[in-house]
């Protein structure tokens, strides 16, 4: 079992102003829930691969059990890449909120000068799952991508599943993502941008330092404001 998310905002109040108080007290009690969510996909997605991949180390890797693994496993794989990138998206816009709110409540009280940490900077791979999340599920077809990209998000299947040389098959890391290739009247060509995702415990190996570092800057701001007020 993986070990839980957890939020340092979770045991900290809001900083009391005029007219309310801020950050929005249901925004921070829904923060542990997402964790939760994000958490559960992950323990979903190996529950499902475990009988698959127990099945292929009894038979030493025999390519039956590998193929019906491949083809049964992928839409389980799709339901909980879509799931993650779905609570992720919330979740990062709830941080992004909590910052905003924290911003705002500085300047209400006049506490600009209370030091705080900036928001993490979205790495590639953050921005490919919120690519994901908008152009293969929340917004399909897309028509917020280039065509080419599109169509890639929308190219659900067909998956791979790679084996090292002598080494063993490893369905959690049975791979969504294709690159496109394109090629115009004058002989230009590209491909899409790339959407290769491995398995949804790298999803969460990928994501969760950034939405670590988001609660660790937001609860040393909120902390900051109560230790001034």
């Amino acid at each position: 079992m993986l070990e839980p998310m957890t939020s340092a905002l979770a045991n900290l109040p809001p900083v009391v102003v005029s007219g309310g108080v801020l950050p929005p007290p249901q925004l921070l009690a829904n923060l542990p829930m997402l964790h939760r969510f994000l958490t559960e996909v992950v323990e979903d997605w190996l529950r499902a691969v475990k009988p698959y991949q127990e099945q292929i180390d009894r038979t030493k890797g025999d390519l039956h059990a590998a193929l019906t693994a491949f083809m049964e496993l992928q839409p389980v794989l799709l339901k909980c890449l879509f799931s993650y990138a779905f609570f992720f998206v919330a979740t990062d816009q709830a941080y992004k909120c909590v910052y905003k709110s924290l911003n705002h409540a500085s300047e209400l009280v006049g506490l600009r000068g209370v030091k705080h940490g900036k928001p993490p900077k979205e790495t590639p791979f953050v921005g490919k799952i919120r690519f994901v999340r908008d152009c293969s599920i929340a917004h399909f077809p897309s028509e917020k991508a280039d065509p080419i990209d599109a169509a890639a998000a929308m190219t659900w299947q067909p998956m791979t599943l790679g084996r090292p040389i002598g080494g063993r098959w490893d369905v959690e890391k049975l791979t969504f993502g294709v690159r496109l290739c394109w090629t115009d009247a004058f002989g230009r060509s590209g491909q899409s941008r790339d959407l290769e995702v491995q398995g949804i415990t790298n999803v969460h190996k990928g994501c969760f330092p950034y939405l670590a570092q988001f609660d660790k800057v937001c609860a040393e701001y909120l902390r900051g404001l109560h230790d001034a007020i």
